[in-house]
């Protein structure tokens, strides 16, 4: 692995077609990861397919094998998504929240 390409791929993203299945590939991360290797866990619902996304970060000092045993633990049951993807996904997550903002300045808010 080129030295700076661990940045690229310190986040992971899966998507499952049902909760449970979201819920225990990130319970399974959770036990099998330390603290210090996974940064952040995070399940999102996928508005428009109703399926489910898990977000896992992992430090910058996590080892590429641990990420790749990462991957093959949410690839059991989960399909990759291509990182943009998930910054899309996050992205209509966090716009979800509240009024786009247009619509906000639209009303004076």
């Amino acid at each position: 692995m080129e030295e700076g390409s661990g940045a690229q791929t310190s986040t992971l993203g899966y998507e499952f077609a049902r909760e449970e299945d979201a819920r225990a590939a990130a319970s399974d991360l959770d036990r099998r990861f330390t603290q210090n290797e996974l940064a952040g866990l995070r399940i999102y619902r996928v508005r428009w397919n109703g399926n489910y996304l898990v977000e896992a970060a992992f430090s910058d000092g996590t080892p590429e094998t641990r990420l790749k045993d990462a991957s093959a633990l949410l690839g059991e049951s989960g399909t990759p998504v291509h990182p943009d993807d998930l910054a899309d996904y996050k992205r209509a997550t966090d716009e979800g929240a509240g009024l786009p903002d247009w619509l906000r300045r639209f009303f004076g808010a």
